[in-house]
Order: C-alpha cells, then sequence, then structure tokens
C-alpha cells in the first residue's frame, strides 16, 4: 500500500504524537509498504536524509515550523511574572477562544502543500494525526477542493477532542466546523473508548474506531535490577497548572523526614510550571530532581530503574495521557493519583514497597504489529464495502 502521514511533529521530537508517527511509519515500512511523511516541523539540526535511508521513508518538510534539539524550553511566554503570566495567558484565552490561534490560515495552506505532495490519487491509506486540528482541516480541504473522487481512504487519527476538549475552551462555531471536517474522513481513530462522547455529536459513531498509541515493544534497553540506596519514585510526562498540577503531591512531600528520591522527566521548561518547581527545589533540596529532554529510550532506561512509578491523571474524562504505556514497559509499579482524590496512606504504602495498590496496564494492545494491522484493516474493510 501507499501510505500518507500528516503529522505536525516527528523523531527527534519528544512528543506523543511525534512517537506515534514515528512508529507507525517505521512499522509500516518494514511490512514493505511505501510510506510518505508530510512534516510541519523542521528539526533544524537533524538529519532527515539519514532518517530516510534508516526507515525506508520519504519524508517531505514543509516548514510550517522549526525547533532545534538542543532547546529544551517550551515556546511560550517567557516571563516568572505572575502578573505578565496572567495578562499573557488571557490573551492566549480570547485567541484560541474566537479563532484558534491560526487555524484558518494555516489550514488552508495545509491543503496547498498536500496538493504539491500529494496527486489527486496517490495513496491508498492517509492518516491525519490530530493535534494540531488544523492537519484534520487542511486534509477536509484538500479532499473537497483538489482530490473529490479520489479513491484514498482518509483516517483522521485524534488524540485529543478539539471542539469538546475538556482543557480549551472555544467559540460555539467550532462545533459545526468540526463537524464539517469529519465529513471528508472515511473513519476516525481514537486512543480510548473514554473519549467517545467528545465526538459522538460531531460524527457517526461508526465511522469511530479504538487505535491506541503504538510502540515498538521490541529491542527495548531496561534495567535488569532496581538497587537504589534511597527509595526512588519518578514522573515522567508534563505539566499543567491547570489539570495536571503536581503541587499537591509535592506539599505532601515536603511533610516527608524520610530520605528519598523524587525524579521528574519533563519534555520541556516551561516559565509557568518552573514558577511551581523553582518553590519545591528550595523546599525539598537533593529530594528532587527534575530534568528535561531526554530522549525516549534513555528515559525508559531511567525509569526501569526507579522504585516505582508515579502517574498524575488528568482532571478530565476524555484523554488517557500516552506514558502510562511507557510505564507499563518498564514493569515498574504505578501509583496513579489525581489531586482531587488523593490519598496520602497510599503513597506511604508505596514507599513502604507495599505495591498491592499499583496500577495495571496491559501493554499488548499498544505493540506497534498490533495497531498498524487495525488500520490496514480499516483499508480492507472500507474497500471492501465500496
Amino acid at each position: 500500500m501507499k501510505i500518507n502521514i500528516l503529522t505536525a511533529v516527528f523523531y527527534p521530537e519528544i512528543h506523543p504524537r511525534a512517537f506515534r508517527a514515528y512508529e507507525l511509519a517505521k512499522e509500516f515500512a518494514a511490512q514493505g509498504h511505501k510510506v510518505q511523511i508530510l512534516l510541519l516541523t523542521r528539526v533544524l539540526d537533524f538529519d532527515y536524509i539519514s532518517l530516510e535511508k534508516e526507515l525506508g521513508v520519504k519524508v517531505h518538510l514543509l516548514d510550517f515550523y522549526s525547533t532545534v534539539l538542543s532547546n529544551n524550553t517550551r515556546q511560550t511566554f517567557q516571563s516568572k511574572n505572575k502578573v505578565l503570566q496572567c495578562l499573557y495567558g488571557w490573551y492566549r484565552f480570547l485567541l484560541e477562544y474566537f479563532v484558534s490561534g491560526n487555524l484558518f490560515f494555516y489550514s488552508f495552506r495545509i491543503a496547498k502543500e498536500l496538493r504539491t505532495y500529494c496527486k489527486t490519487d496517490s495513496s491508498d491509506l492517509f492518516l491525519a494525526l490530530n493535534t494540531p486540528f488544523m492537519n484534520l482541516y487542511g486534509t477536509a480541504i484538500f479532499h473537497k477542493k483538489y482530490a473529490p473522487n479520489t479513491s484514498t481512504i482518509f483516517v483522521a487519527d485524534s488524540g485529543d477532542p478539539f471542539y469538546y476538549s475538556q482543557q480549551t475552551k472555544r467559540a460555539f462555531y467550532f462545533k459545526w466546523i468540526e463537524r464539517g471536517v469529519y465529513k471528508y474522513f472515511d473513519y476516525l481513530s481514537i486512543p480510548t473508548t473514554l473519549a467517545i462522547p467528545a465526538y459522538s455529536k460531531l460524527i457517526d459513531e461508526k465511522k469511530i474506531k479504538i487505535i491506541p498509541q503504538a510502540f515498538n515493544m521490541q529491542d527495548v534497553n531496561l534495567s535488569l535490577e532496581v538497587n537504589n540506596s534511597v527509595m526512588t519514585f519518578a514522573y515522567a510526562g508534563v505539566f499543567y497548572r491547570d489539570i495536571r498540577n503536581p503541587e499537591f503531591l509535592l506539599n505532601y512531600l515536603a511533610t516527608i523526614k524520610n530520605n528519598f528520591l523524587f525524579r521528574i522527566f519533563l519534555r520541556h521548561n516551561d516559565p509557568m510550571v518552573e514558577v511551581i518547581l523553582d518553590k519545591y527545589k528550595g523546599i525539598l533540596g537533593d529530594k528532587l530532581e527534575v530534568n528535561y529532554g531526554l530522549p525516549r529510550e534513555k528515559l525508559l532506561y531511567e525509569l526501569s530503574k526507579c522504585d516505582f512509578l508515579i502517574n498524575i491523571g488528568n482532571l478530565t474524562t476524555t484523554q488517557l495521557p500516552s506514558k502510562l504505556i511507557d510505564y507499563g514497559i518498564t514493569k515498574r509499579p504505578i501509583y496513579s493519583t489525581v489531586s482531587s482524590t488523593f490519598d496520602p496512606q497510599i503513597l506511604e504504602k508505596f514507599m513502604r514497597r507495599d505495591y498491592s495498590s499499583a496500577m495495571q496496564i496491559d501493554i499488548r494492545p499498544y505493540d506497534v504489529k498490533v495497531v498498524t494491522k487495525q488500520f490496514v484493516e480499516l483499508f480492507v474493510d472500507k474497500k471492501g464495502s465500496k
């Protein structure tokens, strides 16, 4: 099959969508499919030609954005002043609420780029990875305007809801825009059944398919033993001031007199979150370690050396943190909590190495071979019904 994958981020960036696009592309190519990556973000200090040869894929750099590997700071408002942060937050809210940033301009630009790199019938399967939503919007415009009669199977792959997002509020008219966009896709793939309510009012539920995050379960380098001189536990991922704020946990850890090491691994340095962490670095001292931008392969190894791992769940019901799959791969016990139901006694049990309350993760559905098979089956089923 000829497969096109439109994504905002790709290897070597540290992002769940980059992991998904990379793992799918790598496995599809290994199975003998012809894969073309349409990539919005260029990593300036990275050799894409070597990557193409290594994976056996074609990467087209659309150059909407650029970044560098050495930059671990999130490109956002660079100030720790709370007043300025508040003003910037309101500016971002209003911009996102009424026009969703540069959604309209970039969506039409994406459609034009697809016209250049994707002939009207140049692929069997087209995967458009949501986040940003303009990937889906741009693909819908391309399908409608430039390839209305194509036999390509279009799949909108969405890890985060758009209009019905519980994290970002948007004007009412985006509901109609999103509904119109899905008309130009044969399927909508989402990672969990928990997200179905965020889409069921926008698309025929028969088109919704549950296809989870995908990872290569082979050749993962893990520590063969856990031998820490002090109790060591870790968190990996991102923090948010609203739906995933770590203050409740750090507050409690500050009351513990026993020695321990809490290792935090973040994708990037966000000044708005750094304000929180700076406070507790002073309180916890050597008990708190913060790391940024560790490649996934190295991160898995570091996590596997810990006594247990911490999952701070979202205060939302439509999103499942992809880091839980990585946690499951490491085979370490998982302590899961949210601020509203935090129970210090359960955490204390973990710190005594009593893992009877550990969260259980079945990683088998996330095997990239299983996931790519599900996408291929979508193509086969749709072709069979036409």
